[in-house]
């Protein structure tokens, strides 16, 4: 580093005077020349967040670390800013002149309290400001420190972007002290005065400390400036360009991320009872999750998992989930699918055609005729139709039958038998043909069948003349 035309001073054991000299060992302030203080985060690593954060060049080799908090307005230590000096604020890759470079008032220089500055560039860099304390932090809270000083107390690898993260350990009215530098732990070293630490206040991320100085060896601990202490000198300096935090905490303004999963966007159901499956989340609480078909709400949940069982109707329907949160907001998600109708058997079993004349038969809807007969030989029911006794018109050979008065019927086709058959509609019930009404329901003429006694014995005669020829 280039030495700035200043002696190089180091204050020995200065004790800052809010620490607690019975417990705890007196913080020193090296209050070196600014390249000598061109610190960086000791147990730390490289980074790249936090865009509002830069390096701050003074003169021809000076460097501190410096925060935009304004428009145009660059937060950093008193003992970063050298009168009559220049100073340059490199950001996003890009360098920014001053208009002004201001130390608190009230800075002095032996002590190094009030070690606060205000940089006010002639032009405002695209980055958003980060936001200051306007509360007081509180003893174990987590900071992250950000510079880009060097790593160890001879190091000579500044000018890199570093972060650590660190908890108060002790403050006064405007000071606060980070110890150690191990494990999870880091801390500032020569290099980082001016740079940042951030914090979470009221749900908001605001600047609590401007790094000033600390104890030797780099990692023993970190001295801060407290911003919170220093708002309205910074308001009235700045002219109004700084960004204040929030002393209430921040409106939930955040929708809950929805999505579903089940059935995807342009599916195809094959039936209409289906299980509808939301993902939902949000920053805070999801309270409820509505389902909507076709714009009509069908369903609603208050808690995960949320599967909704529904009755789709037929068609491409429009699904949509909307799920809450307590502050109201609302996010959603919207599917298309189709519900298509049950398929059909693919192979249904077909009916079974009507069979003709002499087919075997169970019943009258085996046949075209819608008569089925069974002539007492044992050899099954058969299909037969109606008969003229005169003309003898039956089929295939068969004999024209009396079934009844002035009914005739064919009988067994071919060498069947010549006896008179039974008209029936099923099998269970079939009675031989005569003493009675026929069982089952074939009817001739439209009427059920009746066979007198007399027509038994007639038949039977005529079956015995017909076997002796």
């Amino acid at each position: 580093m280039h030495q700035l035309n200043m002696m190089k001073q180091r204050i020995a054991l200065l004790a800052i005077s809010f620490l607690l000299a019975a417990c705890q060992a007196p913080i020193v302030i090296d209050e070196g020349s600014i390249a000598e203080r061109h610190s960086a985060i000791v147990n730390g690593q490289v980074y790249n967040g936090h865009p509002s954060v830069g390096r701050l060049q003074i003169g021809m080799g000076g460097l501190c670390t410096a925060t935009l908090v304004g428009s145009k307005t660059v937060l950093t230590a008193a003992h970063c800013i050298k009168v009559g000096s220049t100073h340059i604020f490199h950001i996003g890759g890009r360098t920014y002149s001053a208009a002004q470079a201001i130390q608190h008032p009230q800075y002095d220089h032996n002590t190094v309290i009030n070690d606060i500055g205000l940089v006010l560039l002639s032009s405002a860099p695209p980055i958003a400001p980060s936001a200051t304390a306007i509360s007081n932090p509180s003893l174990g809270l987590e900071v992250t420190l950000i510079g880009y000083g060097v790593t160890s107390e001879n190091g000579s690898d500044s000018g890199i972007k570093r972060l650590a993260k660190n908890t108060i350990a002790q403050m006064d009215s405007t000071r606060i002290v980070f110890l150690g530098s191990s494990g999870n732990t880091g801390n500032t070293c020569y290099g980082d005065s001016g740079g940042p630490a951030f914090a979470t206040l009221n749900g908001h991320e605001v600047v609590v400390g401007v790094t000033s100085g600390g104890s030797p060896p780099c990692g023993t601990s970190g001295v801060d400036t407290r911003v919170d202490a220093f708002q309205t000198w910074l308001v009235q300096t700045s002219g109004g360009d700084i960004l204040q935090g929030s002393t209430a905490p921040p409106p939930d303004t955040q929708k809950p991320q929805v999505l579903i999963t089940s059935p995807q966007d342009g599916a195809t159901l094959d039936t209409t009872q289906a299980t509808v499956k939301v993902d939902a989340s949000d920053d805070t609480e999801v309270t409820k999750v509505e389902l909507s078909v076709n714009g009509t709400v069908v369903a609603s949940l208050t808690s995960a998992p949320y599967d909704f069982a529904v009755n789709l109707p037929e068609g491409t329907i429009t699904l949509a989930a909307v799920a809450s949160d307590a502050a109201g907001n609302q996010g959603s998600a919207i599917s298309s699918v189709t519900v298509a109708s049950p398929n059909p058997d693919p192979d249904p079993d077909p009916a079974p055609t009507p069979a003709p004349f002499g087919h075997p038969c169970d019943g009258p809807a085996d046949c075209q005729s819608g008569l089925c007969a069974d002539d007492g030989s044992g050899d099954g029911k058969f299909c037969t139709q109606t008969c003229n006794a005169t003309m003898n018109n039956c089929p295939q050979q068969a004999e024209c039958l009396p079934a009844g008065a002035n009914s005739y019927v064919c009988g067994r086709p071919q060498e069947a038998p010549p006896s008179a058959p039974t008209l029936g509609g099923d099998t269970k019930g079939a009675q031989p043909f005569g003493g009675g009404e026929l069982v089952g329901s074939c009817l001739v003429a439209g009427e059920r069948i009746v066979a007198p006694p007399f027509a038994l014995v007639a038949l039977l005669a005529l079956a015995l003349l017909r076997r002796r020829r």
